[in-house]
């Protein structure tokens, strides 16, 4: 069978492309998307790079809508997380071509859920207008990102809605309906322009669209509670390769001490597992001196690992001072790094990362009380679940608080790309988020999702901000986050669908 059996035709200038152009300007188009994101940041390339994509789908079969879908998504996560094979060559034990390997076997996955969206959205894609058509593809889309985002443990990260904070228009929608709403935005948008949508009605849905974000971006969600709070973040910038290093241990123990005593806020924050020891073995001295720097009045939040009476060992997050005693145990592990999912011990195996089997912490854990603040404290990449996040607002957390280490990727896009999702959850709860990173990106994010200030990437540093708590809901977090979006892209299908039905009957 011929490659252009498998592959949709493209019409340019009258004429029908090759198979072999049509599939690299589909692939090149995904592999250039992840540019929409941070450190590049360049929002508006998102939509201009499902063009391909979504011209493609206009005229293809089911079969040819999956092919289409999967050359575009593959080289996307391919490049958009290739930083992946970092920790699992440099820091894992693998050899660099496995791990690239294991990436690229893993971006098939990802890719997988748009190979599907793409065959499903066609096979039952509304007839009628490339408004209905648009907005039906969108929407099913938007339900594969949903299903990758907890699915086997779930991955949303590079989930297209992601890419759109600020100057992005669509930045004011993520109080109403989350990453996923507005990634549903990217491809209606999009899907209207490669459709056939004229022009003439096309172009004022998307200025309306973007003046109606820039009227959002205007309202005050929440209300501020409480006093501000004087909020100390440590940047150790410790490599990754010396982290385990026992010769080394107690240089950095030592120092991360002297750094704490040269802080001044009412809350000191250290990144994640920034004491690589279980918190039973760190030494009493280091204990007496933090609680020398601290006085009376203050608090120092530390990573560490914790091991409960059952041996399960817990990646967690220790109080000491005024607001103890306090631990907090993350509860999404990343899979292989954390823990072995079922059937993958032969690869868990392969892999040499400390401290890997762990067990998660309780779904619902007790705040950081600091002053008149209420902390909700997330570890890495459990930031990328928006329901976890909401619902820590919905219990009644004032602000956001993340420790990470992101040095097991290097000096790659994975730090901007974990403070961009950061910057969302910002937007979307309209709560100050703050993160504590080992390398990078330390800092601050206000309820509107504006920079309070950020340190240099792997440089150590101190840096003293303050929180103002806030109270109150948005509609994202009030109607229960992504599961209350979907709710409303199900009634949407189930409305164009129906139509379709009623016509087709008629």
């Amino acid at each position: 069978m011929s490659v252009t059996a498998w592959l949709p035709r493209l019409i340019l200038r009258g004429r029908a492309l090759p198979s072999w152009a049509v599939a690299c300007l589909i692939a090149a188009a995904g592999a250039s998307a992840p540019w929409a994101f941070a450190p590049t940041g360049a929002y508006w390339w998102l939509p201009l790079a499902l063009l391909p994509l979504l011209f493609a789908l206009k005229q293809a079969n089911p079969r040819q809508a999956l092919v289409a879908a999967f050359l575009w998504a593959w080289p996307y996560f391919l490049v958009g997380v290739g930083w992946l094979s970092v920790a699992l060559a440099r820091y894992g034990g693998l050899p660099w071509p496995a791990a690239w390997a294991a990436v690229a076997l893993f971006a098939v996955y990802l890719a997988a859920w748009w190979a599907l969206a793409a065959g499903l959205a066609v096979r039952w894609s509304p007839a009628g207008s490339a408004f209905r058509r648009a907005v039906f593809t969108a929407a099913v889309f938007t339900a594969a990102e949903w299903v990758r985002g907890w699915a086997f443990t779930g991955f949303p990260w590079l989930s297209p809605g992601l890419s759109q904070t600020p100057p992005s228009p669509l930045a004011g929608f993520y109080p109403l309906v989350g990453s996923l709403g507005v990634g549903f935005l990217l491809f209606a948008l999009a899907g209207m322009i490669a459709f056939g949508m004229p022009w003439r009605r096309w172009l004022p849905v998307v200025l309306l669209v973007a003046a109606l974000g820039g009227v959002l971006r205007s309202v005050e969600w929440t209300r501020p509670v409480g006093a501000p709070l004087a909020v100390s973040l440590i940047q150790p910038a410790i490599p990754q390769d010396q982290k385990w290093d026992g010769a080394l241990l107690g240089r950095h123990l030592w120092r991360q001490a002297e750094l704490i005593a040269q802080t001044r806020g009412t809350l000191v924050v250290l990144p994640e597992t920034s004491l690589p020891l279980l918190d039973v073995q760190i030494p009493n001295e280091w204990h007496g001196l933090v609680a020398q720097a601290l006085g009376e009045d203050r608090t120092v939040l530390y990573g560490t690992f914790t091991r409960d009476e059952a041996g399960v060992i817990r990646n967690s997050a220790v109080a000491q001072g005024k607001a103890a005693p306090f631990s907090y145990h993350k509860r999404h592990l990343v899979p292989f790094g954390e823990y072995s999912p079922p059937l993958f011990g032969w690869f868990f195996r392969a892999l040499s990362i400390p401290m890997s089997n762990q067990g998660p912490g309780a779904p619902l854990q007790p705040f950081l009380h600091v002053g008149e603040t209420a902390a909700a404290v997330d570890i890495c990449y459990e930031s990328a679940f928006a329901d976890l996040i909401a619902g820590d607002v919905r219990a009644g957390a004032t602000w956001l608080l993340n420790l990470s280490n992101l040095a097991w990727y290097d000096r790659s896009a994975a730090q901007a790309q974990h403070a961009q999702i950061g910057r969302v959850r910002a937007l979307e709860t309209a709560r100050p988020w703050v993160q504590a990173t080992n390398t990078g990106v330390s800092g601050g994010f206000d309820a509107d999702g504006r920079v309070l200030a950020v340190l240099p990437e792997w440089r150590e540093s101190i840096l003293e901000l303050t929180v103002q708590g806030r109270h109150g809901e948005t509609p994202f977090v009030r109607f229960y986050g992504e599961m209350g979006t979907m709710a409303l892209l199900v009634l949407l299908t189930v409305a164009l669908r129906g139509k379709n039905l009623l016509g087709s009957r008629r």
